[in-house]
C-alpha cells in the first residue's frame, strides 16, 4: 500500500511488499489474449530498480484464482511520457472502478476489474501475460478475442436481417441517390 496523492511531486519510502504468493497461481500457463475479469490482488508503491523513479505495481488474478498477472504503472520517472502514460492509466482504472481518483493503493485491492492481456514472447524465458488496458467488469462482456468476433459476427448478422430491404436502384429516383 501507498499515498499516491503524496508521491506525485514528494519523495516517498519505499513500500515494502505486502506479501503477494507468487506460487500460489496454479497455472503458469499464459491465458489467451484478450479480455478476462478478475480482481487487483496487491497495489503497492515500489522504488525502480535504478532508485530514481517509483512505480505502482499491480498483482491481478483470475476469478477463478488460477492465474497471476503483474502490472507496473510509473507515477514518478525522469521519463515524462512514461508518467503521463502511467498517470492516465491510474486514471482508467478509476473511472473502471467507479472512483473518481485514487489516493491511495489500498484502494485498489480487492477491486474486480477487466483487463485486456496479451501475450509477451520473453527470448530465453517462458512466454508470458501482459496488462495492454483496464475497464469495467461485465457479465456480458466476451471472456475471449474470438468470442468478441463471434458476438460481433452475430450482432451484424442480426442487424442485417432486421434491416433488410430488398430494392433495385431503378426503384429509386436518380435524384434521391445521396451520392
Amino acid at each position: 500500500m501507498g499515498n499516491i496523492s503524496s508521491l506525485i511531486g514528494n519523495n516517498q519510502q519505499y513500500i515494502q511488499p505486502s506479501g503477494v504468493d507468487y506460487n500460489s497461481a496454479t497455472n503458469k500457463n499464459p491465458l489467451p489474449a484478450g479480455w478476462m475479469d478478475g480482481y487487483i490482488e496487491s497495489a503497492e508503491i515500489r522504488n525502480t530498480k535504478s532508485g530514481t523513479g517509483q512505480y505502482i505495481y499491480i498483482a491481478w488474478r483470475t476469478l477463478d484464482g488460477q492465474h497471476l498477472v503483474h502490472d507496473h504503472i510509473n507515477i514518478k520517472n525522469a521519463n515524462s511520457v512514461a508518467v503521463d502514460i502511467g498517470l492516465r492509466t491510474l486514471s482508467t482504472i478509476a473511472r473502471a472502478l467507479g472512483m473518481e481518483s485514487i489516493d491511495d493503493t489500498e484502494q485498489l485491492n480487492g477491486r474486480e476489474i477487466a483487463v485486456r492481456l496479451a501475450i509477451e514472447e520473453a527470448g530465453e524465458w517462458p512466454a508470458r501475460n501482459v496488462i495492454k488496458a483496464y475497464a469495467k467488469t461485465s457479465t456480458t462482456r466476451p471472456k475471449r478475442a474470438s468470442d468478441l468476433d463471434k458476438t460481433r459476427h452475430q450482432i451484424r448478422g442480426n442487424e442485417n436481417r432486421n434491416q433488410q430491404v430488398n430494392f433495385r436502384q431503378d426503384d429509386i429516383p436518380a435524384d434521391q441517390i445521396p451520392f
